[in-house]
C-alpha cells in the first residue's frame, strides 16, 4: 500500500519538475510521525486509490497545477 502512495507522489513530483524546471522530490516517510498518528496512517493507507484511471489523472493534474501555480507566484 505504501508503494502506491510512493508511486503516485513520485509521478506528481516528476511532472511538477518537468513543468516548472524546479528540482522536486516527494516527501513520504514514517519517521516524523508520532506513534499514535503513525499507526492510524498505517491502518488507513490501504484505502489510498482511485476508482478509475480518469480520477487518478484528475487528482494528479490538480496537484501538479496547484504546485506549479505556487512556484510561479
Amino acid at each position: 500500500a505504501l508503494w502506491r502512495l510512493d508511486m503516485f507522489y513520485t509521478a506528481v513530483a516528476l511532472a511538477i519538475e518537468e513543468r516548472s524546471g524546479v528540482s522536486t522530490s516527494p516527501i513520504i516517510g514514517m519517521k516524523p510521525l508520532r506513534a499514535s498518528s503513525g499507526w492510524a496512517f498505517c491502518r488507513d493507507v490501504h484505502r489510498f486509490g482511485f476508482e478509475t484511471f480518469r480520477k487518478l489523472a484528475e487528482a494528479g493534474t490538480k496537484l501538479v497545477d496547484d504546485a506549479t501555480a505556487a512556484i510561479e507566484a
